[in-house]
C-alpha cells in the first residue's frame, strides 16, 4: 500500500514538471512572437576617395579693381558712362575742359615754330639780324608777361574778395607763369645773344629749339590728360563725377573692376598654411546666389604670418564665376587638409562609439549585425573604415540608436 502511495506521488510530481515546462516553453514562444521589427535606413559601404576639410570664410574680390583720378585738376564737361556700364581699355570715361590746354599746345607750338626761324637765321644771317629778333621776341614776351601779370594780379584781389571763381583764378594763374617762363626765356636768348659768338648763339638757339620741343610735348601731353581712359577692359563700379563739376587730382572720380574673374582672400592659422599648395582645387560657396559649389583654385599663399594677426593669406581664384556673382559677396571655402584614395567609407552618423570603441550595424537578413570597426579620416559626411566591414555591406545610418546586436529589422523605402 505504501508502495502504491509512492507512485502515485512520483506520477503526480512528473505530471506537474511537465505542465512547468510546456507553461515556460509557451512563454518564451510568445515572447519570441511579439518581438517587434525596428524601422532604419541603410546605405552601402562604399569604395572611393574620401578628404578632411576646413572652412574659412571670405570677400569676394574682383581679381582687378583699378581707381581712377585725372592728372590734373579741371571742370567736368563731358562723362561717357554710367555705373554698371562695359567699358575698354582705352575708352574715354570723362572729359574736362581743354580750352587751356589747347591754348598752352597753340603757344608751345608756335614757340617751337619761332625757335626753329631763329636758328635758320642765326645760320644763315648777320649778327646784327640775329640780335634784333631776338630783341623782338623779348620784347613781345615781356608785353605778354606783363598783360598777364595785371590779368592775374586783378583776378587774384576779385578772388580773395569772392567775386571771382577758382576756375578763372587757376586760368589766369597759369597763363602768368606761362608768360613769365617766356618772357625769361626771351630776355636770357637775347642776353647771352649780345655777349657770345655767333657759333655760340647757334648752339644756343639749337637748345632753345630743344626746349621748345619738350615744352610743346608737355602741352600735348596735358590737352591729352582731359580725357581720362580706362586702363583695362571691365565694368564701370563707381562714378563720383559730374558734368560741371570742379574735380581734383586727390579723389577717385571711376572705379572699374576687370569682373572676369574673382578672389576670396583667407587668413588661415600655421597648421593650414603648411598643408596648402598652390594650383591645389577648393570648393566655394557662395550662398546669397547659390547653394550649389563652385571650383577654386589657390593662387597664391603667403610665404610669412601677418605681423598683426599672426595668420598666413592665401588667394583663392573663382573657377568659371558667374554672371550672378559680385564683389563683396560673402563666401565660404573649404581647404583640402588631407585626402585618402580607395578607401571604404560610411556616413559618418552611422557609427557609434561606445567604451572608446566605435561600432556600426550591419543588414544580415532580416536582423542587424553590430560589428566593430577601426576608423581613419573623417569629415563633416563621411568616415574612412580601415577594418570592420567590406565594400558594398549594407550599413545601417539612421535608426541604429534603438538596436541591439540582432534586432529585427525592417527596411525603409525611403
Amino acid at each position: 500500500m505504501k508502495r502504491n502511495q509512492v507512485l502515485i506521488g512520483l506520477i503526480i510530481a512528473s505530471m506537474s514538471l511537465g505542465i512547468g515546462c510546456s507553461s515556460q516553453t509557451a512563454k518564451d514562444a510568445a515572447n519570441v512572437e511579439t518581438e517587434q521589427p525596428i524601422t532604419v535606413e541603410v546605405a552601402k559601404a562604399a569604395q572611393g576617395q574620401i578628404e578632411s576639410m576646413v572652412s574659412y570664410s571670405g570677400r569676394v574680390k574682383p581679381i582687378q579693381e583699378i581707381i581712377i583720378t585725372p592728372k590734373q585738376p579741371g571742370k567736368v564737361t563731358k562723362i561717357n558712362f554710367e555705373i554698371g556700364q562695359e567699358v575698354k581699355a582705352g575708352e574715354i570715361l570723362f572729359q574736362l575742359d581743354d580750352t587751356d590746354a589747347l591754348l598752352q599746345v597753340s603757344q608751345a607750338a608756335a614757340s617751337v615754330e619761332l625757335a626753329e626761324i631763329n636758328l635758320k637765321k642765326l645760320s644763315g644771317s648777320t649778327y646784327e639780324q640775329q640780335i634784333a629778333q631776338l630783341k623782338s621776341v623779348m620784347v613781345s614776351a615781356e608785353i605778354n608777361y606783363k598783360d598777364a601779370k595785371t590779368n592775374y594780379e586783378s583776378i587774384k584781389s576779385l578772388y580773395e574778395m569772392g567775386a571771382e571763381s577758382k576756375f578763372n583764378f587757376d586760368r589766369a594763374e597759369s597763363q602768368y607763369k606761362l608768360a613769365e617762363q617766356q618772357y625769361q626765356t626771351a630776355k636770357i636768348n637775347f642776353d647771352i645773344t649780345e655777349q657770345v659768338s655767333a657759333s655760340e648763339n647757334i648752339a644756343a638757339a639749337r637748345a632753345q629749339l630743344n626746349q621748345s620741343k619738350v615744352a610743346y610735348q608737355i602741352a600735348k601731353n596735358a590737352l591729352e590728360n582731359t580725357n581720362i581712359k580706362s586702363p583695362i577692359d571691365g565694368v564701370v563700379a563707381a562714378k563720383n563725377v559730374k558734368v560741371g563739376e570742379y574735380i581734383s587730382n586727390a579723389a577717385a572720380s571711376f572705379i572699374i573692376i576687370d569682373h572676369s574673374s574673382y578672389t576670396v582672400d583667407l587668413d588661415v592659422n600655421e597648421d593650414v598654411i603648411g598643408k596648402t599648395v598652390i594650383g591645389d582645387h577648393t570648393k566655394v560657396f557662395i550662398h546669397s546666389i547659390s547653394e550649389e559649389a563652385l571650383s577654386g583654385t589657390i593662387i597664391a599663399a603667403a610665404p610669412s604670418a601677418d605681423m598683426k594677426k599672426q595668420t598666413y593669406l592665401v588667394k583663392i581664384a573663382i573657377d568659371n564665376p558667374p554672371s550672378t556673382l559680385k564683389g563683396g559677396m560673402f563666401a565660404e571655402v573649404k581647404l583640402i587638409l588631407n585626402k585618402v584614395e580607395n578607401c571604404i567609407s560610411v556616413p559618418l552618423t552611422s557609427v557609434i562609439d561606445e567604451d572608446g570603441k566605435k561600432y556600426v550595424f550591419v543588414l544580415k537578413g532580416d536582423r542587424a549585425t553590430k560589428a566593430e570597426v577601426t576608423a581613419g579620416m573623417f569629415n563633416d559626411k563621411e568616415i574612412q573604415i580601415i577594418n570592420g566591414i567590406s565594400v558594398d555591406d549594407a550599413i545601417v545610418v539612421k535608426g541604429q540608436d534603438f538596436l541591439k546586436d540582432g534586432s529585427i529589422v525592417v527596411v525603409s523605402g525611403n
